[in-house]
């Protein structure tokens, strides 16, 4: 995996206070609530630690961090202060290898598949994932919306949310088609500064698929971006301090078109 994360820690982190990705965290509560209690849980690509921390505040007994950008896990460590109940490691989580503290009831990656660049690089992804994780226990992703065509899904965004607002101030253009999707660069121009980087939008199917040849052989289900009726007004009923400030229009966009998938697999 790439390590153009150790440029960019500032902007990203100050991307994760906009209102989509506090909505992204919202879905994810929902998501893992059930499974989460007493729970070991290892997160993969967990850049600064936002949601290695949230998994303790929701229940978890230990989580085990992973990320490949040192700068990242510098962020994470001093972030979560002296909790030991969390354990930071550098490593390339696109190679599969054997964590300390497996196996685990819940393995996490938010935006960790789309570094794949074809579903057979997603492949050895998916085995990191079932090496790590217990029989029966449950990967949960965050992706790029599930589509049988990425290329006019990032158009079809860069049209309903232009800029300057975009998604949470985040605006993909694509660099190139590829053979099952698109490679595609994201800018953000935030308080800390200008966020640049590039990634990969596969096809449903390559996911999919991949999945299979990986070793996660259960039930698989995908949803989108939901945003709670009265999230802006009660953002506190969902588990969050504040709202992200977003305004209706962009808001009403998440409607029409998703700006992130939620990926679930049993193994």
């Amino acid at each position: 995996m790439s390590t153009q994360y150790n440029q960019v820690q500032a902007p990203y982190d100050e991307l994760r206070k906009t209102t989509i990705a506090i909505v992204e965290r919202v879905n994810i509560r929902e998501i893992v609530l059930p499974l989460i209690h007493d729970a070991s849980v290892l997160e993969l690509a967990c850049g600064s630690g936002h949601y290695s921390r949230s998994f303790l505040q929701w229940g978890a007994e230990k989580v085990v961090a992973v990320d490949v950008s040192s700068v990242m896990l510098q962020e994470a460590r001093t972030l979560s202060g002296n909790d030991d109940r969390i354990q930071f490691t550098e490593a390339d989580c696109s190679k599969p290898m054997v964590f300390e503290g497996g196996p685990f009831d819940l393995v996490f990656g938010a935006w960790f598949l789309n570094y794949a660049a074809t579903g057979k690089d997603m492949v050895d992804m998916y085995r990191n994932i079932a090496l790590n994780l217990k029989d029966g226990g449950r990967f949960v992703a965050v992706t790029p919306p599930p589509t049988d065509d990425p290329a006019s899904f990032v158009e079809e965004e860069r049209n309903i949310r232009p800029l300057p607002i975009a998604s949470g101030g985040l605006f993909g253009s694509i660099n190139e088609k590829v053979e099952e999707g698109v490679y595609y660069h994201c800018h953000s121009n935030t308080p800390a500064g200008d966020l640049d980087f590039d990634c990969y939008h596969l096809q449903k199917s390559a996911w999919e698929i991949a999945a299979r040849e990986g070793g996660l052989h259960g039930e698989l289900k995908w949803s989108t971006t939901r945003v709670p009726e009265d999230f802006m007004e009660n953002p506190g009923k969902y588990g969050e301090e504040r709202n992200g400030g977003a305004g209706i229009e962009e808001l009403e966009t998440y409607k029409v078109l998703p700006h992130y998938g939620l990926l679930e697999i049993v193994k």
